[in-house]
């Protein structure tokens, strides 16, 4: 589902918690919320036709820099979540991506958080993503404009 407003363009991806990511109380481990994250990054780019994997044949990867995750609620096996995933900002060398991830049942905010990338290339070294225009081009097109700082 995606929802586009003047100041940003959300995608939202609904999911079950599974067994696996829950401790010996049926509590969601912390670190399973950072994964989610990467669901919600890889969701986000498809929904708007460009994935990860296209992206990296482009030459260009998005390692991450940094990642904030603020736990607001606990989550349980078997709660039906969604995670909200949006541009925050972009820059010709990185990228920063914001979540929330919300219980449906009660529409409860879980979590909310950011990650912030950089563009390299295969090799691990800093790149310009503006240097690969059709990688430039799709990730424009998934931020506000307000969010674009070229």
């Amino acid at each position: 589902m995606t929802e586009e407003s003047s100041a940003s363009k959300k995608v939202s991806h609904t999911f079950r918690v599974r067994y696996a990511e829950t401790d010996a109380m049926g509590i969601v481990h912390h670190g399973s919320y950072v994964i989610w994250m990467e669901m919600g990054r890889t969701e986000f780019m498809r929904s708007f036709g460009f994935t990860y994997s296209q992206l990296e044949k482009t030459g260009v990867v998005m390692p991450v820099l940094e990642i904030n995750v603020r736990y607001r609620q606990s989550s349980f096996y078997d709660d039906e979540l969604r995670i909200t995933t949006w541009v925050e900002e972009l820059s010709r060398t990185k990228i920063k991506l914001a979540y929330t991830i919300v219980r449906t049942s009660d529409e409860r905010l879980l979590t909310e958080g950011w990650s912030l990338h950089t563009f390299t290339g295969i090799d691990g070294r800093p790149i310009r993503i503006t240097h690969h225009p059709e990688a430039w081009a799709k990730l424009q097109m998934m931020a506000p404009a307000d969010g674009i700082n070229a």
